[in-house]
């Protein structure tokens, strides 16, 4: 399929389970959501939905409220628990974490819903704002198809990420699968 009709149709359906089905609403009552990520960047070439809750003051109990809201909302195959405000990952947010695995208008979904500060969704805000600034149409048609090939990599979203892909094509001109294996082995000794 070509990558922007793929991407306009996982925006789509990304729109149906925020407004459609209630997911933006069902987040609201517990803090202000931020949709974040490709969905932002208008660049999906999965179905992956990064949400930002921006809440300061939510407790591990409301959170698990928020979690069995969701259960029925969405009806998801399996739902992932993350208490980063202990665990403190380096790469990861300052926040709790649902990671929601969900089958909706006939495909897999993966939702990730982190609860964070109002500090922390600023700078996140920030740095997606400032990426965005620096994309042009090459650079996002690069960054489309580096994604749609490597998104299936078993080291992706353990040893690489988005980031990585997003910081090599709009800093050093990456725009080849190979090109990018290079680098990532450059910058971090990561063999693809």
């Amino acid at each position: 399929m070509e990558l922007e009709i793929l991407n306009e149709t996982i925006l789509d359906e990304a729109n149906k389970i925020l407004y459609k089905l209630g997911l933006h609403d069902l987040l609201g009552k517990y803090g202000n959501p931020h949709v974040s990520g490709s969905y932002l960047l208008n660049m999906m070439t999965w179905r992956d939905l990064d949400i930002y809750l921006e809440s300061d003051k939510i407790s591990q109990a409301d959170f698990f409220e928020l979690g069995k809201e969701i259960s029925i909302k969405l009806e998801p195959l399996k739902m992932n628990f993350r208490n980063e405000r202990i665990g403190k990952t380096p790469h990861l947010p300052h926040g709790l974490y649902w990671g929601i695995h969900t089958h909706l208008f006939g495909e897999q979904w993966k939702i990730d819903i982190w609860a964070i500060s109002s500090d922390e969704v600023k700078q996140k805000q920030q740095s997606l704002g400032e990426l965005s600034r620096q994309l042009d149409d090459d650079k996002r048609k690069s960054i489309l198809t580096l994604k749609y090939h490597l998104h299936h990599h078993p080291k992706y979203r353990k040893e690489f990420f988005s980031m990585d892909i997003y910081e090599a094509v709009v800093h050093h001109q990456v725009v080849t699968v190979k090109h990018f294996e290079e680098w990532l082995f450059q910058k971090n000794g990561i063999i693809l």
